[in-house]
């Protein structure tokens, strides 16, 4: 399950909370040492997070800067007096450990939105340039600051150490004025970014028969981030596998066949919803199958349309002649490349809708008639809620937005490799079947992308307008308008005020994150 910013930040201050209630060794002067060095780099981790590299240091934080520079070097020159710690123990011992590789998540989730070149991989990498984000980021400083000073008191109480404990007292000082100031400057905080996704590499999680249900909303939404970021990745040339012909041909007719499910998906919520919810809901899905279809044109307009280099996806060609075969006038047809990673993965999205439809051995492979749908309850339970369920819908369309943002792109760079044997384009006097694409052909491929987008986003403000009715969390659809202006600098759907959830909806708990995500952290 992908992890978010506020989620982690949740798990360093309940972290910090609990070493807050402990009592340290009050004559272990090791224990002590340590517990400054983690400190320490704690407070340099509330440092990177509030002067990300790359972006403008807003001129409101710089008193905070400057006490966290004072409290920094008085914590290193108590540690001067203090038994040297190695870095390792610092990072990984007792429950202030922990704390400081909740603050090292926290920044690689950042910057897991940025290449090793400082380049944006994500939309989403752009959100941190804004007076709001920072005052985000100063909110939770603010909080962190003031724990630590608690834990540096303490730790100063039990210290007996002249020397160490004066520049204990300094440290402390510094960070009590770091966390007011902080505080201060942290009117203006954009809540959404509490929505900040983790930034998961393009790497297919295949859909097993054997997968439980109950997380199939859940790998959905990895789905869907793994997608959004090749079809980013598309978008600005910065794929290492770039789409061929027969990969959007693939991908089209998985979100094609996607689309429809989650329109059918909301229909299965219609029926647990109240009445009112549940029209509008149903007025979603009609708007998903108006998506479905802007699909299927797509589909329709890559038909006999081959890629030279991966010609996986082709017209069925007749067997050559004999007399060919003798003169030589046949050549081995080129072996396609191996499918971009968003082929498996657009696949396996639907998958996991459809299994959540219709149980977990649907295969459209092999679906000899059309499935049974299972119970609506038990459908809209393994989603985690109506809300739940709507929300793993909207972050389909996100998307399907941006892979139709990014097909145009991909069509461009592979056109010279496009070939067609229609035959009411056919060149005259041209020897072979197969002839390279005209240039209004070429148009048509391009032009269909635009209808998937206006129906996507008419599908995402349905949803949207829902939302307040049915309790969905609107945030990540904040945070989606932002990096959309970065795509397109066109306005996304807007997103309503929230409301508390309706009643009789099945509300999910809140997640905690997978324990994979609290890494060492990042290096100072």
């Amino acid at each position: 399950m992908t992890v978010t910013l506020g989620e982690l930040y949740d798990v360093l201050h309940h972290r910090l909370e609990r070493v807050t209630s402990e009592t340290l060794p009050g004559d272990d002067v090791f224990a002590h040492a340590l517990a400054i060095r983690q400190l320490d780099t704690l407070v340099g981790h509330v440092h990177l997070l509030l002067g990300q590299p790359g972006d403008p240091l807003d001129a409101a934080a710089g008193d905070t800067f400057l006490h966290l520079r004072h409290a920094r070097r008085a914590l290193a020159g108590a540690a001067r007096w203090l038994p040297p710690v190695t870095p390792d123990s610092a990072a990984n011992d007792g429950m202030l450990g922990t704390a400081v590789q909740a603050g090292g998540a926290v920044i690689d989730l950042i910057r897991g939105h940025r290449d090793g070149t400082g380049a944006p991989v994500t939309p989403y990498a752009l959100a941190f340039t804004t007076r709001s984000a920072q005052a985000y980021h100063l909110r939770h400083a603010s909080r962190i600051l003031h724990s630590t000073s608690r834990i540096l008191h303490t730790v100063n109480q039990g210290l007996d150490h002249r020397n160490a404990s004066v520049r204990l007292q300094t440290a402390h000082a510094s960070l009590q004025y770091a966390s007011v100031q902080a505080r201060h400057h942290s009117a203006d905080a954009d809540p959404a970014l509490a929505a900040f996704p983790q930034a998961l590499p393009v790497i297919p999680v295949p859909a097993l028969p054997t997968d439980p249900l109950t997380q199939a909303a859940d790998r959905i939404r990895d789905d869907c981030e793994q997608l959004s970021r090749a079809a980013y990745e598309t978008l600005h040339g910065r794929s290492g596998q770039p789409l061929s012909g027969s990969d959007l041909q693939s991908i089209i007719r998985w979100r094609s066949l996607g689309t429809m499910l989650a329109g059918r998906l909301l229909m299965q919520a219609a029926t647990e919803a109240p009445k009112e919810e549940g029209t509008s809901l149903r007025r979603c899905a009609d708007a998903f199958r108006s998506a479905g279809r802007a699909w299927r044109e797509v589909q329709e307009r890559w038909d006999r349309v081959v890629d030279v280099d991966d010609p996986r996806i082709r017209p069925p060609l007749p067997r050559p002649s004999y007399e060919m075969v003798r003169r030589g006038q046949i050549s081995r047809m080129p072996r396609g490349t191996a499918p971009h990673p968003a082929v498996e993965i657009a696949r396996a999205s639907v998958l996991r809708a459809g299994r959540l439809l219709f149980g977990a051995d649907w295969d459209p492979a092999s679906a000899s008639g059309p499935p049974r749908t299972r119970p609506a309850p038990e459908i809209v339970a393994d989603a985690g809620g109506v809300a739940e369920l709507a929300q793993t819908v909207y972050r389909l369309t996100v998307a399907d937005w941006r892979i139709a943002v990014a097909a145009p792109q991909a069509v461009t760079a592979i056109e010279h490799r496009l070939l067609t044997d229609a035959p009411e384009h056919h060149p005259v006097g041209h020897p072979y079947r197969f002839y390279q694409l005209h240039d209004h052909q070429l148009d048509r491929l391009r032009t269909p992308f635009q209808q998937v987008c206006a129906a996507q986003q008419a599908a995402a403000q349905s949803l949207l307008s829902t939302a307040p009715a049915i309790g969905m969390d609107t945030r990540r659809a904040v945070l989606d308008a932002a990096a959309h202006r970065h795509i397109t600098a066109r306005t996304w759907a807007p997103v309503p005020a929230a409301a508390p959830a309706a009643r009789g909806v099945i509300e999910r708990g809140p997640a905690m994150p997978a324990p994979a995500a609290l890494g060492r952290g990042a290096r100072l």
